[in-house]
């Protein structure tokens, strides 16, 4: 217990709790393991649960009544699932798999409110994590509208580069192919397209291991701000 109240101490929404009430989602919290591909929750489905991810990485997604799928983020430890529906108790507004086997820490809904109600400190940073997603909703929103795919795709890889070393960038998708064209809410065959095109222009190449190798950077900034 004492374990995990630590993991909650370092979630942004609890920055206002005192060590005693920390102690109190702690007491009622717990661990789940899912597998990957495993569904948490679909979404419409109620919200009884407010998760933080302590190993792993789950994907947020919706399907569309002509049965199309879009992913709309990847949940990575640290981060947590749940905000909204503690603060409004409404269902589930999306769906959420395990893009690879992740272990949760889980507390009933009700207990975080409970506990959140009773400190006045802690509701001013549940509004300011909930203006941080509205923001975070404005930019990809302004991405879809403003950006073409292939400047898209370019900040995606930009966005997930890693240093590997010898000044290197590369990004490595832990999704499918599918799975990242369903995050641009595009095609498989438009994403490759959009890929090669970035190739063609020197800026990525194909690495060892699926991963893509950002060769020039600095290029591909000005591309997508371009």
């Amino acid at each position: 217990m004492a374990d995990i109240a630590v993991e909650l101490a370092g979630v942004e929404l609890f920055a206002g709790l005192v060590p005693e009430a920390l102690g109190r989602l702690a007491e009622r919290a717990y661990v789940q393991r899912v597998g990957r591909g495993q569904v948490l929750f679909i979404e419409g489905e109620p919200s009884d649960t407010f998760l933080l991810v302590r190993s792993g990485r789950l994907r947020v997604f919706r399907d569309s009544p002509q049965g199309d799928e879009l992913t709309l983020s990847f949940i990575e430890p640290g981060a947590t699932i749940g905000e909204l529906s503690v603060v409004d108790e409404r269902p589930r507004s999306a769906s959420v798999d395990a893009a690879e086997p992740s272990a949760l820490v889980a507390v009933p809904s009700g207990v975080v409110r409970e506990v959140l109600r009773s400190s006045p400190d802690s509701m001013w940073h549940v509004a300011q994590q909930l203006a941080a997603k509205v923001r975070q909703l404005t930019d990809t929103t302004a991405d879809l509208v403003l950006l073409d795919l292939p400047r898209r795709l370019g900040k995606l890889i930009l966005e997930q580069a890693v240093d590997a070393g010898g000044g290197r960038l590369t990004t490595t998708f832990v999704t499918s192919q599918s799975g990242v064209a369903a995050m641009l809410g595009v095609t498989r065959q438009s994403l490759n397209r959009a890929l090669a095109a970035l190739v063609r222009r020197g800026w990525v190449r194909a690495a060892d291991g699926g991963r893509l190798e950002i060769v020039d950077a600095a290029a591909l900034r000005r591309f997508i701000a371009s």
